[in-house]
Formats: C-alpha cells, sequence, structure tokens
C-alpha cells in the first residue's frame, strides 16, 4: 500500500475551527440564544405570485440540494476516468459528509421554520441547518478544489473562487428573503458545509492550500545563478494516459514549480512502446524520466534506464500497474506526480531473461512466466480489458483451464535440478500479481534475489490445495508446489509455449534463463 503523508498543521486547524465553530454555533442556535438575532435580521417576506417571488422561487428550485450534489458525483467520475482518485474520493465524501451531516442534524433538532407566505416544496422540514447553503458551499469548495488539484491557469482559478462565493452570497439571500430560513440556519450551512468539504480533502489527502498561509514555500528551489536547471523527459502512451490536456499541463506546472527546466515529451507508438523514448531521454542526459502508461510501457522505460542512474518516477496509467501497486506507489496521477518530484531514489532489483540461449533477451521488474499464465494473459480480450478491468484476466483463466501442463526442468542457482510437469511457473522480483493475489510471498525488489513458483498440481483437489495455500498466503511445504529463491534460475521445458513478461505475452521458446540485477534501476518513490 501506498504510504499516506499526514495532513499539514494549517489544513488540521482550518478543519479544527470550522468544526469548533461548527458545533459552538448549533449549541447557540439549539438553545435559543440567537433567536432574538434571527428575529431581528428576518426580511419582511414577498408577496405571493409577484416577479421577485417567481425568481426566486425558481432559483430555490435549481439550488434544491440534490442538484448540487449530483454535481458533485458527475465531477467525481470524470476524476477517476481521469486517473485523479483521491479527488474523485474526496468528491464522493464531500456528498455523503455533507449531506448526512444536515440530515442528521435535522433529525436531532428539527427546529420550526420561519413563517412564510410562499408555498413551494424547497421550504418543508426543519429549519436548521440550511441544506441548500451547505450543499452550495460543498459545491463551491469542491470545484475550486478541482481547478487546483488540475492546475488551471490562475485567472480560471481566481474566477472560479468568485463564482463560488457568489454562489454561496445568492443561495443564502435566496433563503432569506424567501423566509425559508433563519439567519441561524444560513450560518449553520455554511459553517458545517465548509466543515464537511475540508474533511473530504484531509481524508482523500488532497491538498490545495500551502502547509502555512502567512509562511508560504517558495515556488520553485533555491538553485545557484549560473547553475542549469534540472531537465525532465516524459515518456508516455497515449492510449493510456486518457486526458492529455489535462496531464501534460499538470506536469509541466508541477516541474516548474520545482524548478524544472522546459520537459521533453516522448509519446510511445503501437510499434515501439518506450524503447527509443527512453533512449533519447538518456542522450539528452536528463535528470529525471517520468513514465505514464501501462505494465508493458513501465517494463521497456525500466529496460532501458537500468544502469543508468537516471531517476525514474512511474506515473500508473494502466489497467494492472503492477510494478506501482507493489512498491507502494500511488495509483492517484496527482500523488504519483508528487511522489516522482519530491520522493526519494531508491535502488530496486531487475531482473535479465534470456531466452534459447540467447535468441531473445530481455528486463522485467515483475514477474515473467511461461505456460498457462502466459497464455491467459495472450489471449485476454482487450476491449474486455477496458471494460472491466483485472476482471477480464479471470474470465481468460476460465477459459485456459485445459491448458496442458508444460514439463520442465528447473535449476536454481548451482542447486541439484528437478522435474515436474507444471501448470504455472512464474518468476518474479515482487510478490503480488494481477487482483492483488500474493503468489510470491516475502518477495521484495530491493533484496538481491528472485523468486520463483512452480505449481504441478494433477487433480481439482491439488489445484484446490494449490489455491488455498496460495490465496490465504500459509507457509510451509504443499504437494505440487514449489517456492523458491536465488540469484539465477533456468527453466528447460520439453515444448515450446507462450511466455509473457509483466503481464504482457512476448512470444514462445522452451528455454528460459533469468538473473537478478541487484539494484540496476533507481526509482522515485515516497
Amino acid at each position: 500500500m501506498a504510504s499516506r503523508r499526514a495532513p499539514s498543521r494549517f489544513a488540521l486547524l482550518i478543519v479544527g475551527l470550522a468544526a469548533l465553530a461548527t458545533v459552538l454555533w448549533t449549541v447557540l442556535a439549539a438553545t435559543g440564544v440567537l433567536a432574538g438575532l434571527d428575529r431581528a435580521t428576518q426580511p419582511p417576506g414577498l408577496v405571493p405570485n409577484s416577479p421577485a417571488a417567481q425568481i426566486w422561487s425558481a432559483f430555490a428550485l435549481l439550488t434544491w440540494p440534490g442538484l448540487p450534489y449530483l454535481a458533485l458525483l458527475i465531477i467525481a467520475a470524470w476524476a477517476y476516468s481521469r486517473r485523479l482518485r483521491n479527488l474523485a474520493l474526496a468528491l464522493v465524501l464531500s456528498v455523503v459528509i455533507g449531506w448526512g451531516g444536515v440530515l442528521l442534524a435535522k433529525l436531532l433538532l428539527r427546529t420550526p421554520r420561519p413563517h412564510t407566505p410562499l408555498d413551494v416544496i424547497t421550504d418543508a422540514g426543519s429549519s436548521y441547518p440550511s441544506s441548500h447553503l451547505t450543499a452550495a458551499t460543498v459545491l463551491g469548495i469542491m470545484v475550486v478544489a478541482l481547478v487546483t488539484v488540475t492546475r488551471r491557469r490562475r485567472l480560471v482559478q481566481r474566477w472560479t473562487i468568485a463564482g463560488a462565493i457568489a454562489l454561496v452570497v445568492l443561495v443564502g439571500a435566496d433563503r432569506l428573503v424567501m423566509n425559508a430560513h433563519w439567519l441561524s440556519d444560513l450560518v449553520g450551512g455554511l459553517l458545517w458545509g465548509t466543515t464537511a468539504a475540508a474533511i473530504a480533502l484531509i481524508v482523500a489527502d488532497v491538498k490545495i492550500l500551502p502547509d502555512n498561509i502567512l509562511e508560504p514555500a517558495p515556488a520553485t528551489p533555491e538553485i545557484a545563478p549560473d547553475a542549469p536547471k534540472p531537465r525532465c523527459a516524459i515518456i508516455y502512451n497515449p492510449v493510456k494516459v486518457g486526458d492529455m490536456d489535462t496531464f501534460r499541463r499538470h506536469v509541466e506546472y508541477e516541474l516548474d514549480s520545482h524548478g524544472y527546466d522546459r520537459p521533453i515529451w516522448l509519446e510511445t507508438s503501437e510499434q515501439d512502446p518506450g524503447h527509443q523514448m527512453a533512449r533519447v531521454a538518456i542522450r539528452k542526459k536528463v535528470d529525471l524520466v517520468l513514465g505514464a502508461g501501462g505494465d508493458g510501457t513501465v517494463r521497456v522505460i525500466c529496460e532501458e534506464l537500468a544502469g543508468t542512474g537516471i531517476p525514474f518516477g512511474l506515473i500508473p496509467a494502466g489497467t494492472g500497474n503492477l510494478l506501482a501497486r507493489n512498491l507502494g506507489i500511488p495509483l492517484d496521477q496527482a500523488r504519483a506526480l508528487r511522489v516522482a518530484l519530491e520522493g526519494t531514489d531508491r535502488k530496486i532489483d531487475l531482473i535479465r531473461l534470456d531466452v534459447d540461449n540467447g535468441a531473445h533477451t530481455h528486463t522485467f521488474a515483475v514477474m515473467a512466466g511461461i505456460g498457462i499464465d502466459a497464455a491467459i494473459m495472450e489471449n485476454t480480450d482487450a476491449n474486455l480489458k477496458k471494460a472491466v478491468g483485472s476482471a477480464a484476466y479471470f474470465v481468460s483463466a476460465a477459459q485456459q483451464a485445459n491448458h496442458p501442463p508444460l514439463p520442465v526442468t528447473i535449476t536454481v542457482d548451482d542447486e541439484e535440478p528437478f522435474r515436474r510437469k507444471a501448470s504455472v511457473v512464474l518468476i518474479g522480483n515482487v510478490s503480488s500479481v494481477t487482483g492483488g493475489i500474493e503468489l510470491l510471498s516475502g518477495a521484495s525488489a530491493e533484496d538481491g534475489e528472485l523468486d520463483l513458483l512452480v505449481a504441478s498440481p494433477r487433480t481439482p483437489a491439488d489445484w484446490a490445495r494449490v489455491a488455498s495455500r496460495v490465496l490465504t498466503r500459509k507457509k510451509g511445504s504443499e504437494p505440487g508446489l514449489d517456492r523458491l529463491s536465488g540469484r539465477r534460475v533456468s527453466i528447460v521445458a520439453d515444448r515450446s509455449d507462450s511466455y509473457q513478461l509483466d503481464g504482457d505475452t512476448e512470444g514462445t521458446g522452451s528455454r528460459l534463463d533469468a538473473e537478478v540485477m541487484p539494484g540496476a534501476l533507481t526509482l522515485r518513490m515516497e
């Protein structure tokens, strides 16, 4: 799991003050202390059927709380599709906390509304707090968060803030002039809306404020006047990234804020998933490579960067995102980018794989396999994978249930070879595969060793025992299941079969020779 940063003191202060103010104001309203203020600030009311009454009533219907909350859920779906997962979570939480808190308060307090000559559906139910103003406040704050996280231009951000303030003011004025709420109800709604949005942003780890508003961090790090700015190359798969405009604006804003020079953008293609692009970055002697794509793109970048010492910042944009999931790199685009720019450089192992005595040579970071798992990858429907994600692999697995076992001879380091009639042969650098299933419990990309899993069950009962042992992560031996580790492994099959690297089928072969490359890749991590 990706580690989570602690909220800043300033953010906690804002939430604490908003929550405290909400509680104190609610107590004052519930005990009648604010009754005099409410009566003194209550307007005379609108004449029924007058133009003003019709306009304000129509506005009340348009700002009915369900509509702002529905808009937030739609925005959340958009954000999730753009891999802004933390922002999507914050948007959903703001709806749940904002609307849920209002409903609970109304149920507990049951405060009467002021008398109004108007008969509209938006004036029904308990008065405190104003659900209209709560929803408007939550909507305004979360839309400001949206334009901040997606790094819209400052002019857009300023107009968004102005629009959010105008919406809150208009909704408050509407509820007051229609005699739908007391002033205390409106203040309560404003306070609770602010609290709900702030809690949602903190829980989802979405930052829109500086750590300390009194001492804002400098826009760029201090660099000697005559020192060249660091350079970054971004290798991206346009099919996986999706909303390229948002992604590019976000990356360039963050790079500029962190003192980087103008970046180099390198787009992969169907013919080249990243080899030539990574070589360009290496020739340019960049200080950082960002990679945005699926497991195939990430594997190719890792292969090319092996041994160069150039830090690699991974921005997951695929279906499996196996390396990111195993190493705790956030799947949220904004957080992953922050880790790539502010994280720590760590050395991780890669594994070099020779197929058929050097006929093909590859480097991978996650897992390689020959036999049924490669057949599963090869026969996974691309359209189904796009529609349902990792579940498509399980559909393919069911279709490959009759794939014949592969007789193999296996040698680990200098140990004696052993024979198996294997259904699954996996060479791993990390522990988990698609769906979070931990096939190689204890495997680490920083231990200087590779791990091997060989499953050779014969009967359905054997399959059940092996699956149970793997899924429950039980230690110890199990007939039909071998787990080993070492620096080298040789797998010689009696026949040629498909093999896969990090989830992508690469071809066929009958001999796989794998060797760990300790600390070969410099990866930017939390």
